[in-house]
């Protein structure tokens, strides 16, 4: 079981650095699509955090705090990615909602500093929640046409539901189903791997191209 960990985590690894470099070098060639640029900032962003969580992993070092930075992140560029795919009144609401959130985790980590260093279930329920809707939206504005980016957003809506449904109810889980957590923990981490193989085959599909010169 822990070689199979192991190897999920590698290639969980491998597959985000390798989705940062196409995705890079496609904006590269692109530099007038917005869209592709905060997808392009969105994995290399969370590449980074990876990279560096693995290294302090591997070290026994606590690599916690890093989780903030991976959340909040993820929760700003695709917030702007779909504010990207949107109708204008629909793109209003994504700034909006993306100022009252950042606004509230400052205001908690200002008053409550030690929560650099835990899981932050608050965080990561704030800054979740709207990207799932924002993808469902997305889904819905796309039943009468044909749609943008459809493989991401299928990705994004099922692992990021299944993730947060897991982060929240972590605590409980492991209190009253002991071993049971491993399993589910394990489930998400080949969730993730789904999640990278759908954004490679969106690069694939309807961005590595003729037009894009690659």
């Amino acid at each position: 079981m822990r070689q199979f960990n192991d190897f999920v985590q590698l290639l969980g690894l491998f597959l985000i650095v390798l989705n940062a470099v196409l995705y890079t070098k496609s904006y590269i060639f692109n530099k007038k699509n917005v869209t592709l640029l905060y997808l392009t900032l969105y994995l290399l962003s969370s590449a980074t955090v990876m990279i560096i969580s693995s290294i302090l992993g591997y070290q026994s070092k606590d690599n916690l705090h890093y989780s903030h930075i991976y959340f909040i992140s993820q929760f700003i560029f695709l917030s702007l990615f779909y504010r990207t795919l949107f109708k204008s009144q629909q793109r209003k609401w994504v700034l909006l909602i993306l100022g009252i959130i950042l606004s509230g985790l400052t205001f908690q980590y200002l008053h409550k500093p030690h929560l650099v260093h835990q899981f932050n279930l608050f965080e990561i329920f704030i800054t979740s929640l709207p990207i799932i809707i924002y993808s469902v939206i997305h889904l819905y504005n796309s039943l009468n046409k044909k749609g943008e980016y459809m493989f991401i957003n299928s990705g994004i809506l099922i692992y990021i539901t299944v993730s947060t449904l897991i982060f929240i109810l972590g605590n409980y889980l492991k209190e009253y189903y002991g071993g049971t957590i491993t399993k589910i923990w394990m489930i998400n981490k080949i969730l993730y791997i789904v999640y990278l193989v759908l954004i490679l085959v969106e690069w694939k599909k309807t961005i590595s191209q003729p037009k894009s010169k690659l």
